[in-house]
């Protein structure tokens, strides 16, 4: 199955899919953490309203137009690539959804210098998806009691 085919951009009227989707997956990383006031879970509809005014999201729907994965990019004034919330709903996971998705959203920024994101260090499958697809470790650091990992990736295209 070619699954950049299953993927768009997210509009308007997805927002609040995507939303529902978001909280979904993050509630199985806050389980692991055992800290449920994470901010993925505490992002409202204008939250992300604004997200996608500022961001390129990106979503992957199923054959019956179910939206299971999206992703969020944007690129910083220093030709940096900010990616963020990359999310998989927890039945659709290790599919490959995930690493298609983060291979999709790079390419809306060929003049980046580099790709940069986080995640928790509990979040061992997102760590290791994040490695797979060519990110390495850059710092750690503690925010609001979560340990916080820094990847970052070249730009290869430029």
């Amino acid at each position: 199955m070619e699954l950049t085919s299953n993927m768009e951009r997210v509009k308007e009227c997805d927002l609040q899919a995507v939303l529902s989707l978001q909280k979904a997956a993050f509630m199985e990383v806050a389980k692991q953490m055992d800290k449920y006031d994470i901010p993925p879970l505490l992002q409202s509809i204008q939250d992300i309203r604004n997200d996608f005014d500022t961001c390129i999201i990106l979503k992957y729907v199923t054959e019956e137009k179910q939206i299971v994965g999206s992703v969020r990019g944007y690129i910083s004034d220093d030709h940096i690539c900010h990616i963020g919330k990359l999310i998989v709903h927890p039945d659709f996971q290790n599919q490959g959804i995930g690493k298609a998705l983060m291979y999709e959203i790079e390419k809306y920024f060929p003049s980046c210098l580099k790709f940069t994101l986080f995640t928790g260090e509990e979040t061992h499958n997102t760590l290791y998806l994040y490695t797979k697809v060519g990110y390495h470790i850059v710092c750690r650091n503690e925010t609001d009691g979560i340990n916080l990992i820094h990847m970052e990736k070249e730009n290869c295209t430029k």
